[in-house]
């Protein structure tokens, strides 16, 4: 989101909410793809439909999660808000999903509310560092 902001007018949140939107495509076909590979090549059986279809449904969260960034992203296209504010509120909204989502998965898996407090502190930092880290590129 942040390399496809303009940080000088602010302006561009329809082409971030696209770029958001096609990168994720490409991940979810590329990480459908490669585990789909690696069960070819475990099971030394060639996937079949019944086979493509499961790993679909079950990498398909990666399709939803970008739902909340991009219809803030959308928001600011019909003018409710500035296009920078929108890629702000956007970017925030992405670090509450990670830190939702590890909550999330460490409760699932049956951890204390102590490592699931930790869980959401290390994937803020992580999520906070990874746009600092871009933000430091563009």
């Amino acid at each position: 989101m942040i390399a496809a902001s303009d940080p000088e007018t602010g302006d561009h949140a329809a082409a971030v909410a696209e770029v958001l939107v096609f990168t994720v495509m490409a991940f979810f076909a590329a990480h459908v793809y490669a585990l789909l590979l690696g069960d070819w090549s475990r099971k030394k059986r060639a996937p079949d439909s019944r086979n493509v279809k499961e790993m679909v449904v079950a990498q398909s969260p990666m399709l939803t999660v970008i739902s909340v960034p991009v219809i803030i992203l959308l928001l600011a296209v019909l003018e409710v808000f500035p296009d920078q504010t929108a890629v702000n509120l956007a970017l925030y909204a992405c670090v509450g999903e990670l830190a939702a989502t590890a909550w999330y998965a460490s409760r699932g898996a049956g951890a204390s509310r102590r490592q699931s407090v930790i869980a959401v502190v290390v994937a803020i930092v992580i999520g906070v560092a990874i746009i600092g880290m871009k933000a430091a590129l563009h």
